[in-house]
């Protein structure tokens, strides 16, 4: 600066009164757009920019995951996971405690790339993956809609994971194999309608958090997209167009009244998680959003992984199973299973009682479920009935009165279902339920053995020579193939031993980054 002023006091005169007369004139040019840059900021949003970004906001269900009773927005709800329990932050503008010093930069940032203000990675609970190909539109309306809630003090609490899963930086070894960022593009060939339901699904409603089967580092699988998955105890069913699956059975117009109303021809109703998303989420959008969504999923492929699942149940076990629903089930749902329109569901052609897996039956008997509108609460049945009465009666309802599903419920399976305490990271006594791979996939991992997956774990040489032996036989495997295969014999691995150690599904997770940091330093030939 002093020698820009000792260069204009050489200068003589009028050159002299020239310059400095220039910059003082460039000096209130920048002061002027300044004090409208100023002005800009601090002007409120439009009215309809924030009733456009209310409706963003229940369309991406912020609801289910920053709210509780009375509390909009202001944070607290657990999210139980295979590892841990995860709070949802306040996100109200209140300043000590929600995202009131957060800039608009920082809330697209912690939005569309899961980092947060103080530049820590946000866990993928937040579905950050799906909202990153939200409109710019969609963004905006949002951030103005945020600012508008009413600000709401309340410190969110600890999240509950063991290590290392509680260091955030664990995080970036998960977003370098999982996430892409990127904006959401209309698919050529298909008409608006149906690229609105993509965009609905997801990179708004993110559906295959649920409704996909995810992998032991609980990234979800592409290939298998849509075609139901376990989530917090309950299964969330296929909702391709899978002929197996019930969005296949459905019209475009009555998966549409399902998916505003939760409730089909025939007395049947949602239930568990689906519920609340509909009471949150999916009941706010307009008709022709709706629409647009059932257009969507009813052109989905079918990709379903597996056929439903088979146990071999004897004719006196389902004869037992109707002797304990007549019991204790027939004065509600009716001996015929049809229930009591609006107010009891019917059993008979339900098709959440027809679902490949039996586990939304046999949650719903182990813990009953809360009144809704109209519809009354179901007590719990999991103290007065055993694992062997509940895994009989759930094969009997899931066969009875036409339907068709198959008798697949087994008592260690209830009992499970049971006790697992959904906020810790393996069932009780150890088991798991580790992922079913194709048999080239994980045999070469199986091959490696027990006892040498279970030292690799946290022994970098060890573990190098584990995966240079799993893509030596398969040097063309993917490094999620990999990553998987391996993570599930070790799972395998773990689940064997007589006293597994405690928070085994953390090491399962552990054990997974530490195949994913050898793969990303060379120590494999996989085709990335």
């Amino acid at each position: 600066m002093a020698q820009s002023t000792g260069a204009l006091r050489r200068c003589a005169g009028p050159r002299r009164r020239a310059l400095w007369q220039l910059l003082a004139a460039l000096l209130g040019m920048s002061a002027a757009c300044c004090t409208f840059a100023v002005r800009a900021a601090a002007a409120p949003p439009s009215a309809a920019l924030v009733k456009r970004g209310e409706y963003v906001a229940r369309a991406a269900d912020c609801v289910a995951c920053h709210s509780q009773p009375n509390l909009l927005y202001g944070g607290g709800a657990a999210l139980a996971t295979p590892f841990g329990k995860i709070y949802g932050p306040n996100i109200t503008p209140d300043k000590a405690t929600g995202i009131g010093t957060w800039s608009r930069a920082e809330f697209v940032r912690a939005l569309r790339n899961g980092i947060n203000k103080q530049g820590e990675f946000l866990y993928p609970a937040m579905p950050y993956t799906s909202y990153t190909e939200m409109t710019d539109a969609d963004v905006d309306a949002l951030w103005a809609y945020m600012q508008t809630v009413p600000p709401i003090h309340q410190q969110t609490p600890k999240n509950t994971l063991p290590f290392p899963l509680n260091i955030r930086s664990s995080v970036a070894v998960w977003n370098s194999l999982y996430f892409k960022p990127g904006r959401f593009t209309p698919t050529p060939g298909h008409d608006a309608s149906w690229n609105r339901g993509e965009y609905l699904v997801n990179a708004l409603g993110h559906c295959e958090m649920c409704h996909s089967p995810h992998n032991l580092a609980q990234a979800s699988e592409p290939q298998h997209y849509l075609t139901g998955a376990q989530i917090t105890g309950w299964y969330a069913p296929d909702i391709s167009s899978d002929p197996l699956s019930d969005v296949s059975k459905m019209s475009v117009a009555q998966l549409a009244t399902f998916l505003k109303t939760g409730r089909m021809p025939g007395n049947t109703k949602s239930f568990g998680p689906m519920q609340e998303v509909i009471h949150d989420s999916l009941r706010y959008l307009t008709d022709a959003d709706l629409h647009a969504i059932a257009v969507y999923l009813k052109d989905q492929p079918a990709t379903s992984p597996l056929a439903p699942s088979r146990a071999n149940i004897s004719t006196a076990q389902l004869a037992d199973g109707k002797a304990v629903y007549e019991d204790q089930c027939a004065s509600c749902h009716g001996s015929d299973g049809k229930g009591q329109k609006g107010n009891i569901p019917a059993l008979a052609g339900n098709t959440a009682v027809a679902a490949k897996e039996p586990w939304n039956v046999i949650m719903a008997v182990l813990y009953g479920f809360k009144p809704q509108g109209s519809w009354g609460a179901m007590g719990a049945f999991g103290g007065a009935l055993s694992d062997d009465q509940i895994a009989d009666v759930t094969n009997y309802v899931r066969t009875a009165w036409g339907n068709d599903a198959e008798p697949n419920a087994v008592p260690w399976a209830v009992g499970n279902w049971r006790q697992r305490d959904f906020g810790t990271a393996a069932a009780p006594n150890g088991e798991l339920v580790c992922p079913n791979l194709a048999p080239d996939v994980i045999g070469p991992a199986l091959r490696i053995g027990s006892k040498t997956l279970i030292e690799a774990a946290g022994n970098r040489q060890k573990l190098d020579a584990v995966v240079a032996d799993y893509t030596h036989a398969r040097p063309r495997s993917s490094t999620a193939e990999v990553i998987e295969a391996l993570s599930s014999a070790y799972c395998r691995a773990v689940s064997a031993t007589p006293l597994p150690e405690a928070n085994t599904g953390a090491k399962i997770a552990e054990f997974s980054q530490q195949v994913a940091v050898a793969l990303s330093q060379g120590h494999t030939t996989a085709q990335r």
